[in-house]
């Protein structure tokens, strides 16, 4: 199928400035991005968002974006900037997993399919006079599903709008910066109340992690992957800051050098410095798996932008820089995180809590137990004899094995393969511009840090990480298409 292109010269085709469009809906949908990046800087606040309030408020913030956004395009007579035929197949996942999410949690499943301790629940009510005997589920916690599913849906409604509304170079752009300073903003936080306060978190007393940095989180794992995401976020626009003001291939070596210092001198200097205030809070962190998926992120960076430009030398040069500041604040800040290194892992009760998992797998492969269901059912599952008989595992501390407990393989696997194809979709249309917008290769970095850290903990199930990472991809395959391509047609 023929792709059109949207203009490449004349009025249309020049630039605009934010917040003065030609037209009063490009300006509205300004303002609606300007809401979704102060969404995005609530998001961690809160314990990232790890609490039923939060989630509320989450979901009328995103909602309300999304109806502001779905009205003015119905009362312009505007068209999507990306239409919904571009990402049909990904629609029907979504709609699909959506689905058995909701048959999950409703009566209308057939009796084998159902739980069975609802037929247990209803044995022990039929006992209790004038009782009325309960409905069964698939799902053993109904609620749990409900809250699972609201949060499922913001997540969705963040990747919908930033994939909508960073079609427009000028707002990727300023959602990359925005990145940077909510990262920089909550790892100076999380750096002073380490300083100052380290048995607060907020307002509240800090129950655990009192030697380490969890910023407004309250484990340590989950912001040392938020802090993974804005470092990567970090060192990309950095790279960009370079990639953009970048010398000739023509000019001689000294002339390139010295074009180098001044950039870093002019432009890249603040870009440093908060790259390397993100890394020592990182760091601070002492997370194992957290620092080994934020480097993992770098890396990948790295060999995509050696990949999409000609100038690799210019990447080499700027990794020096980076590099020396990552360097230093690992020396400042890196004792306890090689301490945590040095520590020998064999003991963890994780690996026997996944084999567990795996095993509970078997019992229900196709149904499931519930979106949302764990926390409750595997204590079923867990042995007293492998793990400390007092501690509640709420969460497999691997998210792809807790997904297949509570979806089932047919449903999890949907997920998994829509998140596969949207990365691959996104590398795709990369690969074939001329010149890859920074966002995108961001958002391929981000998600191999994020995807390989919910391997072996459960930050992709921490509010805060989940939205700030579905945003983020949103807008790296919003801009991972040409700019000669009308993706509206």
């Amino acid at each position: 199928m023929r792709q059109r292109t949207a203009p490449a010269a004349g009025a249309a085709a020049r630039p605009t400035a934010f917040l003065a469009r030609r037209t009063g809906h490009e300006t509205f949908n300004d303002l609606i991005f300007l809401g979704l990046l102060l969404s995005l800087a609530w998001v961690p606040f809160l314990l990232g968002s790890n609490r039923l309030i939060a989630w509320g408020v989450n979901a009328v913030l995103f909602g309300g974006l999304l109806i502001l956004f779905e009205a003015g395009l119905l009362i312009s007579g505007s068209r999507p900037p990306v239409a919904p035929r571009r990402l049909w197949w990904g629609l029907l996942l979504w709609v699909a997993l959506v689905g058995w999410i909701l048959f999950q949690l409703s009566p209308l499943a057939p009796a084998d399919w159902q739980n069975p301790f609802w037929q247990l629940a209803g044995t022990v009510i039929e006992g209790v006079p004038g009782a009325e005997p309960p409905g069964g589920s698939i799902s053993v916690t109904p609620d749990a599903g409900v809250r699972g599913l609201v949060m499922l849906l913001t997540s969705s409604m963040a990747f919908y709008l930033s994939l909508q509304l960073c079609r427009d170079g000028r707002r990727a752009d300023l959602f990359l910066r925005a990145l940077t300073v909510i990262a920089v903003g909550y790892a100076v936080f999380g750096l002073a109340q380490h300083a100052l306060a380290p048995e607060s978190l907020l307002w509240f007393a800090r129950e655990a992690y009192t030697q380490q940095v969890t910023s407004t989180f309250v484990n340590k794992n989950s912001y040392a992957t938020y802090a993974g995401i804005g470092l990567v976020a970090t060192v990309g626009l950095l790279i960009d800051v370079y990639r953009r003001a970048g010398s000739r291939r023509d000019m001689p070596l000294g002339l390139r050098a010295a074009a180098l210092v001044e950039v870093t001198l002019k432009s890249a200097v603040v870009t440093l410095v908060c790259a390397a205030i993100i890394a020592a809070a990182l760091f601070l962190t002492v997370s194992r798996a957290g620092f080994i998926a934020g480097i993992i992120g770098l890396v990948t960076l790295v060999l995509l932008a050696l990949a999409s430009t000609r100038r690799r030398w210019l990447i080499v040069a700027i990794a020096l820089p980076a590099s020396a500041v990552l360097f230093g604040a690992l020396v400042l800040f890196g004792d306890d995180l090689g301490d945590r290194f040095a520590t020998h892992g064999a003991g963890d009760a994780r690996w026997p809590v996944a084999a567990r998992t795996l095993e509970a797998v078997k019992d229900a492969p196709l149904t499931g137990f519930g979106y949302g269901s764990f926390d409750r059912m595997f204590s079923v599952y867990r042995g007293a004899e492998a793990f400390a008989p007092w501690h509640h595992w709420d969460k497999a501390h691997n998210t792809y094995l807790e997904l297949l407990f509570d979806l089932g393989i047919p449903a999890a696997a949907t997920l998994f393969v829509l998140v596969a194809v949207l990365l691959a979709t996104m590398l795709a249309n990369m690969l074939r511009r001329e010149a890859p917008h920074m966002i995108t290769l961001v958002a391929l970095s981000v998600s191999a840090a994020v995807l390989s850290h919910a391997a072996v903990d459960f930050s992709l199930q921490i509010q805060a990480v989940a939205i700030t990472y579905w945003a983020i991809l949103g807008a790296g395959l919003a801009q991972s298409w040409s700019r000669r391509i009308d993706t509206a047609a």
